[in-house]
């Protein structure tokens, strides 16, 4: 790998972070040049404004829970399982501070709202993105008889991803891992009761 994209992914790296955890307004130029040890002609060889970075920044930290999401659904073999291993990605996001800041998808959200429309669109792909992937994990359930065919499945993956990220954001607001547990039970009991075909 040459030594200037070396650089530019120690960047995005290093952005990212500042991103996730002071959001885009509190993270300055002046940061990212601290925080990666490069100085403001450097950032400007690859990149064009602190917009760009922040993109670039949102889409790093976005394939990481993609990772995470990928690693834990490896090991899970049905519905059920699948579900409580997204779930368990988001728990230990909190309890394993697997990326600073928490969930860069509800920070990126919130931040972004309507001052920044290019990372707002950002922000609406990725939850289009993991929108789908539990929309296919209920339809697989549904289509190996373990999951009920007349359930709604878009509106079950919407209480699912409104129940995680609402988890989240308590935990990361009063500093305990109390919520997200508490949510991801509500989850897992959703599951059990509307989702679910009874023997």
């Amino acid at each position: 790998m040459r030594k200037g994209q070396i650089t530019k992914e120690s960047i995005i790296r290093e952005s990212a972070v500042l991103f996730n955890t002071k959001g885009y307004n509190g993270a300055s130029l002046s940061d990212i040049m601290e925080k990666c040890g490069i100085r403001k002609g450097g950032i400007y060889n690859h990149f064009g404004n602190k917009d760009e970075i922040a993109i670039a920044a949102f889409d790093y930290s976005f394939s990481q829970i993609v990772k995470f999401l990928s690693d834990e659904l490896g090991n899970a073999s049905n519905a059920r399982e699948k579900l409580l291993a997204v779930c368990q990605v988001y728990i230990d996001l909190i309890e394993k501070d697997t990326i600073a800041g928490g969930c860069p998808l509800l920070n990126t959200a919130v931040d972004s709202d309507d001052g920044h429309p290019a990372l707002k669109e950002r922000a609406q792909q990725a939850m289009g993105y993991f929108l789908d992937a539990l929309n296919k994990i209920i339809l697989e359930g549904v289509d190996r008889q373990e999951l009920r065919k007349d359930i709604s499945v878009e509106e079950a993956s919407t209480s699912i991803v409104a129940l995680i990220e609402g988890g989240v954001m308590l935990s990361k607001l009063f500093g305990d891992s109390k919520y997200i547990r508490s949510c991801v039970n509500h989850v897992m009991q959703f599951v059990e009761d509307r989702l679910t075909v009874k023997p």
